[in-house]
Order: C-alpha cells, then sequence, then structure tokens
C-alpha cells in the first residue's frame, strides 16, 4: 500500500453518514462536488487564483514545516464561494428554496434583507483558518476585481472575552495573514488592510479595515444611547462631549462611516438563532447604516434548543469525522467499577474518580516528559461549591502537583459565561496554560463551562455530575473542550488522545455526543491499561549513525507574468498533424474524452470531456481557450498575451494551412472537441516549460544532522535498528518496515533513517499542472563507499511520479557539485522489491 505523507483527508464527507445534517447541506455538497470538477467555473479570475493557491499549491511556513488547509476548511470556503459568488444565493429564502427542496416543513426566517450563512465545524478543526480565507476571497475580488457587491471592510465579533482574546491572537495586526499563505506575493502590492482590536483607535486611512470585539460592547454602546439625554437637556447643557478616540463606544460609528461593504463574521455564534436576540438586533441596525452583504456564522454546534441545526448552515464538518481525520484528539471513554461514596462532600463522594483523573494525569505527566510537553488535567464539577472544593481535596491531597496556582479554579454563572470575578484569570489561563511557563496542571471549573477555551493541553477530563442535572448544554460543547490538538503542526503519524473519566450520569452525558455524531468511543480500563507514547528521537550514544543532509537555496521559482514569453512562441514549432477542418472530419470527432492512467496498474486516474460551448465567432472559441489555459496554468491575466497567440496558430498552422478565421466552417471546426483537446495539450505543455524558472542554487548549509530533529511521538510501525541515529525506525507501513530491515542487514549499508518530516527535508518539484510542490523522500542512506543515496518507496506509481524522480535527480546533481561528496536518487518499486529479495545495497543497484 502506498503511504501517506499528510493527514488524510477525503476531499469530499460521505452523505450517508450525515442523515441528520442541515437540510441544504446534502444537496449543496453534491453541487459543490461538481463545480469543483469543472475548475471552478463561472468564478471570477481573482477567487480561481486564491483557491489554486491555497489548496493545490504546496506550502512551507517560516520554520520549514510543511502546511495544508484541511479538506474540511477547503470545502467551506468553496460552499461559500459557490454561493455567493457563481449561484449568486443573497438570501436565506433563496437558500432554502434551491438546496432544502426536499423538505416541505421549513418555515421562512423573518428577517431577511442580505446573505446569512452557517458554517458548522467541530471543536478544534480551525474556524479561524476559514475566517481569514473568506476575508481574503472578499477583499481581493473587491479590490482586484473591482466588485462593489464584495465587502472591504470586515467586523469579527466574538461571544466572550475569552473567545475575542484567542481571534486577537490571530488577527492583531493582521498576524495570521503574515504566517499563513493567504496571499499571493504579487498581491501584496496593493494589499492595504488595517487591524483593529477593540480599545484600538483610529489610525491612517487604508483602503480595507478589520474591526475584532466582542458582542458585549455594543450591548454597552446601545444601553449607553438608550439613557441619553433628552432634547432638551442638550439644548440647555450642550452636546455630550465626544468619545476619546481609544474609547470602544465608537466602534460601530466607525464601521458604519467606511466605504463600500461589510461583512460580518460571528465565532460560537449557536447564541445567533435567536432572530430578536440583541446580537441580531445590533447587525441589522448596523445594515441600515452601511449595507451588510453578508453574515457568517461559525459554530461546532449550532443547534436550537430541540436539537435541529440552523437551516442556513451551508457546510457541515462534524465531529465524528473531525476525529477519524485526526485533526481533534481522539477521546477515549474510561471504564471502572468505581462507585460514589455516599457523602454530601464532593471531595468524598467522587474521590475514588478524581484519584483517577490524577494517576492518569501523572502517567501522561512521565510519558510527555522526553517532549517538553506539560500535560493538563481538566476537571468539571457541576456547581462553585463543588468546584472549590475539589481545588482545596487537590492542593491537600497532592501538594507537589496541585498546590496554590497549579490549580486554576474558574466560576462561571448560570448561562454558562465566566464570572466577573474570575474572568481575568479565566482570559490569563486561555493565553497561557499551554505555555512551558505555566504553573498550572489543573483547571477545576463548572459543567457548564462552554466556548472560547483554547487549551490544546488537556489530556484528561473528569466529570462529574449528579444523577438529577438539568444543565443546559450540549455534550460536544462540554467534552470540546478537550479536544484540541497539543501537537498541531504533526502530520497525522500521531493519534492524541483525551482521556475521559466521570461517574455513571457523567458518562451518560458523553454517550448522548456519541448518539448525536453516530460515534462510538473506544474505551480504556482505569487502573490496568497503562499510557504508552512512543516518542521518537536522536540518541547520542548512536552518532555514529548520524547522517548530514546539505541545504541549497530553492532550485525552482515560478513566474506570476509570462507575457513577453507568450509573445515570443513560435507556433509553427508545434509538432503536431493537421486537425479535421472538414464538416465530416468534425463530425467524426464529436465526443472526444481523454483519459490518464497509471502506467504500472492500468487504473483510470482522471478523465476530462473537452466540450465548449456554442459560439457563433472564433474570438468567442479563441476567448475561452485563452481563459482555460490561464486557469488550468494557475495563470490569471494572461488573456491579452494568449489570445493574439492563439488566434495565430489557428490562423497559420492548426490545420496544416492558413486559413480564414471567419469562415463558418472554420469557426466550427475550431470549436471541436479534438481542437479543444489539441490546443490545451500544447499550450498547456509549452507554458509549463516557461512558467518555471530553473535556478542555480547556492549551498546554504554543507551538512544538516539528522541528529538535530526535534524529538516526536508516533503511532505507527516502528523497528529498532543499530544503524540509524535515532531509537526507532519509524515507518509508515509494512513495505516501508520491510525495506528498513533490508538496510539494516545490508553489510554494504554503513548507516540510514527513515527522513522524519519533522526533520523538514523536501525538494521541490513542479506537477502536472504546473504548480511548485514539496517532495519528501522516504529514506536517506550512506553506504561503505561514502556514496549517500536519496530512496524512494513506491508501492504504485501516481500521476506526478516522473516530475518527483527528475526533481530528486537534479537535487542529488547539484547536492554532488556543490559539497564533494557523492548524492544519488533510487527509487524501489514494492513489487520489484519482493521479487528480487536483495542481500546488500549493490544488488538492489540492479533495479535502476
Amino acid at each position: 500500500m502506498p503511504k501517506t505523507k499528510k493527514r488524510k483527508q477525503p476531499d469530499i464527507f460521505d452523505t450517508t453518514e450525515l442523515l441528520g445534517t442541515a437540510p441544504c447541506v446534502p444537496t449543496l455538497r453534491e453541487a459543490v462536488k461538481t463545480w469543483r470538477a469543472e475548475k471552478y467555473k463561472g468564478a471570477t479570475e481573482t477567487t480561481i487564483e486564491l483557491l489554486n493557491h491555497w489548496f493545490f499549491t504546496d506550502h512551507l511556513l517560516p520554520n520549514g514545516k510543511p502546511f495544508s488547509y484541511f479538506s474540511a476548511q477547503k470545502e467551506a470556503v468553496e460552499t461559500l464561494i459557490y454561493l455567493f459568488e457563481v449561484r449568486k444565493v443573497r438570501t436565506r429564502k433563496t437558500l432554502l428554496e434551491e438546496f432544502a427542496f426536499t423538505n416541505k416543513d421549513l418555515r421562512l426566517p423573518p428577517y431577511d434583507d442580505f446573505a446569512r450563512y452557517c458554517i458548522k465545524m467541530a471543536t478544534g478543526s480551525g474556524k479561524t483558518k476559514v475566517m481569514s480565507l473568506v476575508i481574503t476571497w472578499q477583499f481581493a475580488n473587491a479590490i482586484k476585481e473591482g466588485r462593489d457587491d464584495y465587502a472591504k471592510t470586515f467586523l469579527v465579533i466574538a461571544p466572550n472575552v475569552i473567545v475575542f482574546d484567542r481571534l486577537k491572537t490571530d488577527f492583531e495586526s493582521g498576524r495570521i495573514f503574515r504566517t499563513d499563505p493567504l496571499i499571493p506575493r504579487h498581491y501584496h502590492l496593493w494589499w492595504d488592510m488595517q487591524f483593529y482590536m477593540r480599545g484600538d483607535s483610529e489610525r491612517s486611512s487604508s483602503v480595507g479595515a478589520l474591526y475584532l470585539t466582542n458582542i458585549q460592547q455594543f450591548y454597552e454602546r446601545a444601553a449607553a444611547r438608550a439613557k441619553a439625554e433628552p432634547d432638551i437637556m442638550t439644548a440647555m447643557l450642550g452636546a455630550i462631549p465626544p468619545a476619546q478616540k481609544h474609547d470602544i463606544s465608537d466602534f460601530d460609528d466607525r464601521i458604519a462611516g467606511r466605504d463600500g461593504l461589510i461583512m460580518v463574521l460571528n465565532d460560537e455564534a449557536h447564541h445567533t438563532h435567536d432572530e430578536d436576540s440583541e446580537w441580531n438586533i445590533f447587525i441589522r441596525g448596523l445594515h441600515a447604516r452601511r449595507a451588510v452583504t453578508a453574515q457568517l456564522d461559525f459554530s461546532a454546534t449550532p443547534r436550537y434548543s430541540k436539537g435541529a441545526l440552523f437551516p442556513w448552515t451551508i457546510s457541515d464538518y462534524p465531529l465524528k469525522q473531525a476525529i477519524a481525520d485526526g485533526i481533534v484528539k481522539r477521546p477515549i471513554k474510561g471504564i471502572s467499577k468505581i462507585e460514589e461514596s455516599r457523602s454530601a462532600i464532593a471531595s468524598v463522594r467522587y474521590s475514588g474518580f478524581l484519584a483517577a483523573g490524577v494517576s492518569r494525569w501523572k502517567e501522561y505527566r512521565e510519558q510527555l516528559a522526553g517532549l517538553k510537553k506539560k500535560p493538563i488535567l481538566f476537571i468539571m464539577m457541576n456547581s462553585t461549591e463543588e468546584a472549590d472544593d475539589i481545588r482545596d481535596w487537590l492542593q491537600t491531597k497532592y501538594p507537589s502537583e496541585f498546590s496554590g496556582d497549579k490549580t486554576l479554579t474558574i466560576h462561571t454563572d448560570k448561562s454558562g459565561e465566566v464570572s466577573k470575578t474570575d474572568v481575568d484569570n479565566a482570559r490569563k489561563a486561555a493565553r497561557e496554560v499551554d505555555l512551558e511557563s505555566s504553573p498550572v496542571n489543573a483547571i477545576v471549573s463548572v459543567l457548564m463551562l462552554r466556548e472560547g477555551w483554547d487549551v490544546q493541553n488537556v489530556t484528561v477530563v473528569v466529570g462529574l455530575r449528579p444523577y438529577t442535572s438539568k444543565a443546559n448544554i450540549l455534550p460536544e460543547q462540554t467534552i470540546g473542550r478537550g479536544l484540541r490538538l497539543m501537537f498541531r503542526d504533526f502530520s497525522g503519524d500521531y493519534t492524541e488522545r483525551v482521556d475521559i473519566i466521570g461517574n455513571r450520569a457523567f458518562l451518560e452525558f458523553v454517550e448522548e455526543l456519541e448518539k448525536t455524531e453516530n460515534l462510538s468511543l473506544d474505551t480504556f480500563q482505569i487502573g490496568k491499561d497503562k499510557l504508552k507514547i512512543t516518542i521518537i528521537a536522536p540518541v547520542r550514544e548512536k552518532i555514529q549513525a548520524d547522517i548530514s543532509i546539505p541545504e541549497m537555496t530553492a532550485l525552482l521559482s515560478r513566474k506570476n507574468s509570462l507575457a513577453d514569453e507568450i509573445a515570443g512562441i513560435n507556433v509553427n514549432r508545434i509538432k503536431m498533424n493537421p486537425l479535421p477542418l472538414t464538416s465530416k472530419e468534425v463530425k467524426e470527432t464529436k465526443t472526444f474524452i481523454y483519459e490518464g492512467r497509471d502506467i504500472l496498474t492500468d487504473e483510470k486516474l482522471l478523465e476530462r470531456e473537452y466540450e465548449i460551448p456554442q459560439a457563433q465567432t472564433s474570438e468567442e472559441i479563441i476567448g475561452y481557450y485563452a481563459r482555460r489555459i490561464s486557469q488550468d496554468i494557475k495563470l490569471p491575466s494572461q488573456f491579452a498575451a494568449l489570445a493574439p497567440k492563439l488566434r495565430e496558430f489557428f490562423e497559420s498552422k492548426a490545420f496544416g494551412k492558413t486559413v480564414d478565421l471567419s469562415d463558418p466552417g472554420v469557426i466550427k471546426a475550431i470549436g471541436s472537441n479534438i481542437a479543444c483537446f489539441i490546443v490545451l495539450k500544447e499550450f498547456e505543455k509549452l507554458l509549463r516549460d516557461l512558467i518555471v524558472e530553473k535556478n542555480v542554487p547556492e549551498i546554504v548549509d554543507s551538512g544538516r544532522p539528522l541528529s538535530t530533529t526535534q524529538p516526536f511521538p508516533f503511532s505507527r510501525i516502528k523497528m529498532e535498528s543499530k544503524k540509524t541515529v535515532f531509537n526507532y525506525v519509524a515507518c509508515h507501513n509494512e513495505y516501508e518496515r520491510n525495506f528498513a530491515a533490508f538496510l539494516d542487514s545490508a553489510e554494504d549499508v554503513e548507516s540510514f533513517a527513515k527522513l522524519p518530516e519533522q526533520f523538514g527535508f523536501c525538494i521541490q518539484y513542479t506537477d502536472s499542472l504546473a504548480n511548485l510542490r514539496n517532495y519528501f523522500p522516504d529514506f536517506v542512506a550512506k553506504i561503505t563507499d561514502g556514496a549517500h543515496w536519496i530512496i524512494e518507496t513506491k508501492g504504485r506509481e501516481d500521476i506526478d511520479v516522473r516530475m518527483k524522480d527528475e526533481a530528486a535527480k537534479n537535487w542529488c546533481r547539484h547536492a554532488t557539485r556543490l559539497t564533494g561528496a557523492a548524492w544519488n536518487y533510487l527509487k524501489v518499486l514494492q513489487k520489484d522489491f519482493e521479487d528480487l529479495h536483495p542481500s546488500d545495497f549493490k544488488e538492489i543497484l540492479c533495479l535502476t
């Protein structure tokens, strides 16, 4: 089986798994799937360029780690763009009529003056990333396309100060737009946006602006206006002095005073289902002053009190799928025979469960010490009095672990909001509790603690509630406090878990989540099943097996404009047979299907049917081809350069002679399927060779040792070896394990390593559509003759293998030239390896 380099995620989710989803989602999902296959037909050039940049180009973060958006984030953005830009659905009435037509029981919303969409994403699956993608898409179209129906001003609203602080981390000073690959490099020439956090004063003017606040600010503003002095008092005493610029009370006035449309993005928006809530009233009031182009409601649980999802939900990424994809931790239920004691005192009544939770937390602390990660014990009680009692119990019974500020107690009110007396501590903890410098080991709060906690290091959740508890809270809002990943930058080779321990009433509460999400959580036996986390790390005693890999400047770069190169194309040098010109020949090629097949298995990998719209003139068809080529090669705004060259191609080359492009017969001929296939194929081939520039690399580091790799957790196949600098060889599949065993036993192999993604070694290559991609080889080996080998083990070939092979060989040539050491590339197919049964490395070279 082929290995998976990145966290494996489906491109689209199986609708049979989502029978309980919102009414529009199944139909929308199929429509977007078709639209994606049509290469985003109907979207603007700017939108297509952004989608290709975000989702079809490989990215490396400044620290060298690969970055890619999750499939759930991709689907959410695609769905929104499809509705807003392609289908132009700008009201909830239209949304329900077009995509929930099978549901006859839906009632139309009472207020429907602007577009409103809900995006449902499981806790920890990256809603903020989607917000940033949406903001980039809207602003880029408003500026680059000159579209006045797109927003240039953005208001991001949090439900409370905890969520506000979390969002502020990403949006303050536009941080997320600098750290994530949101903006193509050439967009920076016109990207002009200011970022205002609650309390910031207005700065120099900018084309675009993002304002972040929490909804309470506007409640306070509305209340202040309601208490304003009557006109007679104003006449006698003069107007009330204006608020200073740093005063937050003028935030909405400043937003309404900007030019252009506003987009409102509500985080944790399960509060917004009440159409007459202060939250919705404020947004409608803002719309009356400055038009709102769309309101986006983001939530993991956008449900009414009876459990139904908001009908304007357009994308649904459920918790079950997030767990399966490894985007959040895997909850594991602790099973035991622990019973509650007959006592009214919480620490006595629940002492068995609490001791089990502390014991499990200690196991995590011991296992994670080598990774410099600190686990958090999260205890949920049913009242503030019980929380205080448990805090005292922890601090008294386990003083070295939980005394003083090592235990944080947070109280909430009846609505689940953090009490005002604890809000500062809660905000500080939410920001700092995951840091190694934080003293906090345990958090004790009431069961009703809800959204906003982005704590990543929770490893054990102890939930304790009485049998009569009627807390108005959804199960995922509780379990969600422990779902966010601790190792967020990892590629899925480690399955993170959060252990759930609780009394019978709490586990029944968890079972509600299993029922709602169609989940079946794994279990462990408390006190019997000991925790074991495998850590892959370099071993000092095996330093003789270390291998250093040279670092070079980029071998490839991509041009953003090819106007001069396109103008210089000599169409007469294109090698091809003349296209059919007569009506009979054209009719015989009415349908033309191109199939891409695996070169080994003959499995069909892709199929494209070339159909072009009916046209009356050659200019229409040539325009279609120019746009299509620009789209396929990811070269927007090249229409002006391509169209004349395509006209020259059809006029003097395509048919083997010069033709009149105004002739009706010629128009039919250039609009045929075979003509479409040939022109796209030939021009895309020409442009692929032009668009990627091959650079002469320079040496950055003559050799970075594998022993500099930071320790990392691993949940897949491992193997011991005396010839690797690591404690284990971390393998993705059985073939890799077998190949590692061969390298370990081969006498002419001095040392080797399975290259961990955490080391960050990759080779740039171009795929079949001229995208720059990053290729992560499997193994590196040093042979007894001193030669180094980069080795790829393949279960099967894919459509871009040839490009990867050439890129790897090119890297080795330059590495050899720059370092003086011999570097070589070898690809070993699984079938060949198993047929040969090589005993040493020299034998395996016979496969090349």
